[in-house]
């Protein structure tokens, strides 16, 4: 049975080519294929779910909800699997779990009419659950060990993200803040800034209003507390911007696809870097990252890495360092220090 105005299959396929644009660029290209792959078959078996679901009686605007809630943490999930060094041939059964428990736990909250950021706020605990389970039954299994499972543990695409968005924010306050120590001249028949209805896009040129539209549609899929988070750190009409644009019920469709992809691989991509990647510096955080493992352990630690990220990994324990890209051998500094 067809819900009136949700195509499942287009919405899936739309959902993946943005996925595509927005995958970590240091994955293997068959990683890179896998979180796509991934994203596109659990939305689509969601959107037909809950299509031929009756009884459940959703309308578009939940139907669309849930299968994006599937979307994003299916994407956030395969991020964080492919981060631990567990082997591929189990990705699927972890990420199938959580699958499963978002639909369910969704589906169900839905039905209740409860608030949606308390239906955000319970998937994000039943993933957080269901994904340490899933480690747990590994290791039981003797597929991986405590040090594998700790790993695991510690990844987190999502708040990755949103930790980006904050350091964004803060440092373009502070650049402000600066702008503002300085003697300004006085504008010249200077007019006011115009508000923005709350009813409208902003236009294509207009990049800082897109950035904030791209922003409000990732901030609908956490919970309120992790926004209040984020918008604190925004000025107030800035703030009140991306609150309008996430009460916009057809967000999805009137923010431009291509822009809005650009606008949060811009956040991802644009912001000064917190750590220094001189070669000294990068060569004293895998050091000191990893001073409190013998050589047998670094040997495992590295065993599922790129031969790229071994060599790089152990010139510098040797005090050298394999030439790579500085971008590529911070992010492969930051994954070191953030799993070890």
């Amino acid at each position: 049975m067809a819900i009136e105005g949700f195509d499942y299959k287009q919405f899936s396929s739309d959902l993946a080519v943005q996925a595509k644009e927005l995958v970590p660029q240091e994955f293997e290209p068959f990683q890179q294929e896998y979180i796509v792959k991934t994203l596109a078959n659990f939305s689509n078996m969601a959107g037909e779910a809950i299509s031929n679901d009756a009884q459940a009686g959703f309308n578009a605007d939940q139907a669309i909800f849930l299968t994006q809630i599937i979307a994003e943490w299916s994407f956030h999930k395969s991020v964080d699997v492919i981060r631990s060094g567990i082997q591929p041939e189990y990705w699927d059964g972890v990420l199938q779990k959580i699958a499963f428990t978002i639909f369910e736990v969704g589906k169900n909250t839905i039905k209740q009419n409860l608030p949606q950021d308390q239906i955000l706020e319970l998937v994000e605990q039943h993933v957080l659950k269901a994904y340490e389970e899933a480690l747990d039954e590994l290791k039981q299994r003797g597929i991986i060990d405590e040090e594998q499972k700790e790993r695991a543990e510690k990844q987190n695409n999502l708040n990755q993200l949103i930790e980006q968005v904050e350091a964004e924010q803060a440092a373009q306050k502070t650049a402000e803040a600066q702008a503002q120590a300085q003697p300004q001249p006085a504008p010249q028949n200077a007019a006011p800034p115009a508000a923005v209805p709350a009813n409208t896009m902003p236009q294509s040129g207009d990049r800082k209003l897109f950035k904030l539209a791209s922003l409000a549609l990732l901030l609908r899929t956490v919970s309120q507390d992790k926004v209040s988070s984020i918008l604190n750190k925004f000025n107030p009409q800035d703030a009140q911007l991306v609150i309008q644009y996430m009460q916009m019920p057809d967000l999805n469709q009137r923010v431009d696809a291509t822009t809005a992809i650009q606008c949060l691989k811009e956040i991802k991509t644009n912001l000064p870097s917190k750590r220094s990647t001189s070669p000294n510096q990068l060569i004293y955080r895998i050091k000191n990252s990893l001073s409190m493992y013998t050589p047998e352990k670094i040997e495992v630690y590295l065993k599922p890495e790129r031969i790229n990220v071994k060599r790089f990994v152990m010139s510098a324990l040797n005090d050298e360092l394999y030439e790579l890209a500085p971008k590529v051998s911070n992010v492969i500094a930051q994954h070191i220090e953030s799993s070890v």
